[in-house]
């Protein structure tokens, strides 16, 4: 059996030690004792009353009643592992009625359509029944037994494993359907297989066939003619957004357990790459907010208590003792079976990462900028990568949070029946991009997927400053040659410069969503929330329009019972127009927590170079200066630049003085050379990016496409490792590899 008596005794034992599962036991004993006489005849009424709609009425009615027939099965499940636990018979009489009439459906399918015989509720119900049949089947009859275990296999089994697995029936590849769609239904038929426990010749290949079929889809590598992607990247991120993940992995975890236990096997999960970074892709794609830990908005969310026993099956199997932490960021104890059966007994919470940080999740197409300051966390999220069914038609749309708070937003989504879901929440309109004449992202790419994608070819980390390039082209092609996304993050504000140059003449339209009360004073906005605020900067373009249009916050998962509510919200609209098709939106973003009347931008640009310069509360300043000439329209020439104080190639540099003028840091994005006051401070054959912190000695952060000799000025001894001294120019010089890099003089 699945809850076998060597898997009762270690939760039993957990339940004397360990005060979380003790806590989390003692409220799943309230909410089962709940499901009493009362409850489970209702339960039977509202069936045969959501079957009588769903036959007359059809349509998102056999939805309602799929998902109905869904929870019972869950909560059949929770009865027959209370009935393990207790030996409480009550509890095995409430299991056995919801498995005998959930058994009365026709089939358990309730997304019809291309040809399928199961789908994600046969899967669910199939694993939830198998479960609850498995836990109670020593009390039932024997005609009992044999009704439910026919139901199991003719409903659950034989669809599933013969639409998604069988060599010559099979209508699925994993090319086909979701990424999550083929793990989901494969793992089920794995489940209900082995709690039928019956002895057929066959079983062995059937096993066989599930067991190296899931390895498959853990190294599915993804399908050029379909536009899909690998299901893993090598940072343990997941095509599709985090919570779907969960859902994923929830069979998987639950058919690894069975299988193990039955043949004693261990080498399913534990042989499979991908998932050893998972738990670090959890980690960077959750921030703590004033209400708990909360998920970052990219796509369809979902609901991240579902499958939580996931996080802690990877724990114990990863010996990762953050996904305890992680656990319990969302919930306070273990309430469910699988979370009490999975939660591990002698695995050490251990703290997430802490301060400031960079994290680029190059499949997903994310990058994650944390920013730590007197104990207040800021967190900037862009997102590339593709367009296709729960990833939104959102490439190049960021977040800022800052203080727990959500300033910048994603509109999220809603329940996908929804007219609003595709109307609103996945087109482009809905995210932080920039369209042209009000037009993003194709919207059949939603369809049929995104061949030219995303991505995050730049990060580069420093004390007190982080850079992240992100290159939104691809999914825009029909719309842009060039949409470029600049992003500079330091301890007190954000710099953001998109770089466009558009394939036709039209107006273009910068979009910020956002959640909080505004206002408006010239080219400064303020979003305040909770009493703080952010202060946005619209620098360039020189000429532009403001407008705010209605839009819309994420709405609520179904089952909180206002699906039907679509909270109402305004977004930022900058509108400019630019006679070459080429355009510069450069802003500043002064993070909460400052007086931002203190903050002093002030801009002194010309056409060659958009310029400006943010003067801190202390005095020190930092002057970026954005080189037009290095934006493409003259590759087969230099784009060298001589402005005020610095001569560069560069198409984004910086220089920071502190309050008496002394020179504190210098950085370049995508140049060769800089020079400040006719002194060269920085030069390589390779355009890179690199900054030179001058606060204590030199320290110099690089990242290059390929190895570079760099040559840097300092005006002191160097004696770091491989560095050397070049008398004809008075420069150190380091080869520098690819990558990401650091060196100290």
């Amino acid at each position: 059996m699945f809850y076998d008596t060597s898997a009762l005794a270690e939760i039993h034992g957990k339940l004397e030690s360990l005060p979380a599962v003790r806590e989390g036991w003692e409220r799943f004993v309230a909410q089962v004792r709940a499901i009493d006489e009362d409850a489970i005849a209702t339960y039977e009424r509202t069936l045969e009353t959501l079957r009588e709609r769903a036959r007359e009425l059809g349509g998102n009615k056999r939805f309602t009643l799929g998902n109905f027939v869904r929870e019972l099965s869950r909560e059949a499940h929770r009865l027959a592992f209370y009935f393990r636990m207790t030996s409480e018979p009550r509890a095995a009489d409430g299991a056995r009625r919801l498995l005998l009439s959930i058994c009365g459906e026709d089939a358990w399918l309730y997304q019809v359509g291309g040809g399928r015989n199961s789908d994600l509720w046969t899967a669910d119900i199939g694993v939830n029944a198998s479960l609850a049949f498995d836990a109670i089947r020593s009390v039932l009859s024997g005609e009992e037994r044999e009704s439910i275990s026919g139901c199991l296999r003719e409903k659950a089994f034989a669809p599933l494993y013969d639409d998604w697995l069988h060599p010559t029936k099979r209508i699925h590849a994993l090319d086909t359907m979701g990424h999550n769609w083929w793990s989901v239904c494969a793992a089920g038929a794995g489940v209900v297989l082995m709690a039928l426990e019956e002895e057929r010749p066959e079983n062995d290949a059937y096993l066989h066939a599930v067991v190296e079929g899931l390895k498959e889809w853990f190294a599915y590598p993804g399908n050029v003619l379909q536009n899909k992607k690998g299901n893993f990247g090598a940072g343990g991120d997941y095509i599709e957004t985090m919570s779907y993940l969960d859902y994923a992995l929830s069979n998987v975890v639950v058919f690894e357990s069975f299988y193990r236990r039955r043949t004693g096997d261990d080498g399913l999960l534990r042989s499979v790459p991908a998932l050893e970074g998972v738990p670090d892709a959890y980690i960077a794609t959750v921030y703590r907010s004033e209400n708990g830990m909360k998920t970052l908005g990219f796509g369809d969310v979902g609901d991240r208590e579902g499958n939580t026993f996931v996080w802690l099956r990877l724990g114990e199997l990863l010996r990762r003792g953050e996904m305890i932490t992680f656990y319990h960021a969302f919930k306070p104890a273990p309430d469910g079976p699988l979370e009490l059966l999975y939660y591990p007994p002698a695995l050490a919470p251990q703290p997430f990462p802490a301060g400031d940080r960079t994290t680029v999740l190059e499949h997903s197409g994310y990058a994650v900028l944390r920013s730590e300051r007197e104990g207040r966390e800021t967190v900037f999220a862009i997102k590339t990568g593709e367009s296709w069914n729960h990833n939104h038609l959102d490439v190049g749309t960021f977040l800022l949070i800052s203080g727990g708070k959500e300033f910048v937003a994603d509109s999220g989504y809603c329940v996908y029946s929804k007219p609003l879901y595709n109307s609103y929440y996945r087109q482009s309109r809905a995210h932080n991009v920039v369209l042209l004449d009000g037009e993003g992202q194709p919207p059949e790419m939603i369809e049929y997927g995104t061949k030219f994608e995303g991505n995050i070819p730049v990060a580069l980390e420093a004390p007190g400053y982080r850079y992240v390039l992100a290159d939104c082209t691809g999914p825009y092609m029909h719309l842009y040659h060039r949409f470029y996304r600049h992003v500079i993050l330091t301890d007190r504000f954000l710099v953001m410069v998109d770089d466009l140059h558009a394939n036709r003449d039209g107006a273009f339209e910068w979009l910020l969503h956002y959640d909080g009360t505004t206002s408006r004073d010239g080219d400064t906005f303020r979003i305040a929330s909770g009493g703080e605020t952010l202060e946005l900067r619209s620098l360039y373009p020189d000429r532009k329009t403001y407008a705010t249009e209605q839009g819309y916050l994420s709405s609520f998962h179904r089952s909180s019972g206002k699906e039907d509510e679509f909270p109402e919200a305004e977004y930022l609209s900058v509108r400019a127009s630019a006679a070459d098709r080429r355009i510069k939106f450069m802003n500043v973003f002064v993070l909460p927590g400052e007086d931002g009347a203190r903050f002093d931008v002030e801009k002194f640009g010309d056409e060659r170079v958009h310029a400006f310069r943010v003067r801190e509360p202390e005095g020190s300043v930092t002057s970026f200066y954005c080189n037009t000439l290095a934006d493409g329209r003259v590759m087969h020439e230099n784009s060298h630049v001589a402005f005020e104080r610095i001569e560069t190639d560069a198409f984004l540099a910086s220089v920071a003085v502190d309050g008496e003028g002394r020179l504190q840091r210098v950085s370049l994005h995508n140049g060769s050379y800089v020079k400040v006051d006719g002194v060269c401070l920085f030069s390589t054959l390779l355009k890179c990016d690199a900054t030179l912190d001058y606060r204590d000695g030199l320290e110099v952060r690089t990242f290059a496409n390929a190895a570079a000799w760099c040559y840097v000025r300092y005006d002191g001894e160097a004696t770091a490792d491989g560095v050397r001294y070049d008398p004809n120019v008075g420069m150190y010089k380091k080869r520098v590899e690819e990558g990401a890099r650091q060196f100290r003089l």
